[in-house]
């Protein structure tokens, strides 16, 4: 008997429908590529924490050694709360903080807070630039209005205390004298880096007020594939970013092993047939046995560890907007 992996995400009548479609896609995409000996079942859940534990058990019932999901962020924190799923499961989103995850549970997952703490960790890799110290705070956050915004920022500030540095935050407003103000407030300090908590149009409305010597940093936020197809991402040139290797690096090896969405999908959705991707590949890991996992991946570096709680970690690729395209850098290791 094929070993079998259940693969369980929201269903049809769920606010999460197209985010499970693509999934599935990217889910299936790998399995067909690998020919690995594995037979998956799909099920649909509503993402409440009484139907997700109700299809674990199912699962575990009818002699399935892993499950895979569920994918929304109150169905996976609430999954990690409790003593322990019956079977392997190997969740699809992070929950908050950095708890570990209980026996028998992984979380794998696209988190903002994890792209802003591998910007963080990694400016802090190389000498700090003339003139900025460690006594002033060497990042200036500028922060959004949107709930994800908001955790990106959060995330940038706790990034740079973890590592023994401070970050000074500003909020966003786009009126021209706040800009104004903000402008002037950034280029009284030597800053080593602008980090931004910014989406895309946020991003390009603060470009011109921004310091021209400063290197500025966002997360993937800012990354949008339909601004490319309209030549919007001008206003973003010089801005450094990360995403994943599916949306920077077309001709690396882990991408080019596996197909596109049939349906051309928007920037998000992409990210979610990737993830889908990598999930089966740590999935079929996972249930080999694997402990310890260094996976080039689609959506970024994975590493699994028995020291990191449960949690897969991940090293999004970097780029640079030039000419209204990114180009790849090499920033990030």
């Amino acid at each position: 008997m094929l070993p079998s992996i259940v693969l369980l995400l929201p269903g049809q009548a769920t606010p999460f429908a197209r985010a499970a479609e693509a999934v599935r896609g990217g889910f299936f995409a790998a399995h067909a590529a690998a020919g690995a000996p594995v037979a998956i079942e799909s099920r649909e859940s509503d993402e409440t924490p009484v139907a997700v534990l109700a299809a674990i058990d199912a699962a575990a019932a009818r002699g399935a050694r892993l499950v895979v999901g569920p994918l929304s962020r109150d169905a996976v924190e609430a999954l990690a709360r409790g003593p322990g799923p019956r079977l392997p499961v190997l969740a699809l989103n992070q929950p908050p903080g950095t708890a570990p995850m209980p026996a028998q549970m992984l979380a794998f997952g696209l988190r903002v807070e994890d792209e802003a703490r591998a910007i963080v960790a990694s400016l802090l890799r190389g000498p700090l630039p003339a003139g900025v110290t460690t006594e002033r705070p060497p990042f200036a956050v500028i922060v959004g209005k949107g709930p994800i915004e908001r955790r990106a920022g959060a995330a940038f500030v706790a990034a740079a205390q973890e590592q023994g540095r401070r970050a000074e935050a500003f909020e966003l407003s786009l009126r021209p004298e706040r800009l104004n103000d903000l402008a002037k407030r950034l280029a009284a300090h030597p800053w080593q880096a602008v980090l931004l908590a910014l989406d895309a149009g946020e991003a390009s409305a603060v470009r011109g007020w921004l310091p021209p010597d400063v290197p500025a940093v966002a997360t993937s936020r800012v990354h949008l594939l339909e601004h490319s197809s309209l030549g919007l991402l001008r206003d973003l040139d010089g801005i450094a970013f990360v995403d994943m290797p599916w949306l920077l690096e077309p001709e690396h090896p882990a991408v080019t092993a596996y197909p596109r969405p049939a349906t051309p999908f928007s920037a998000e959705l992409e990210r979610l047939y990737a993830l889908g991707i990598d999930a089966f590949r740590v999935a079929v890991a996972w249930l080999g046995g694997a402990q310890r996992l260094d996976l080039d991946g689609v959506t970024g570096r994975l590493r699994l560890d028995p020291a990191l709680g449960g949690r897969i970690e991940r090293w999004p690729s970097l780029a640079v907007f030039v000419d209204g395209k990114p180009q790849r850098r090499d920033l990030l290791r």
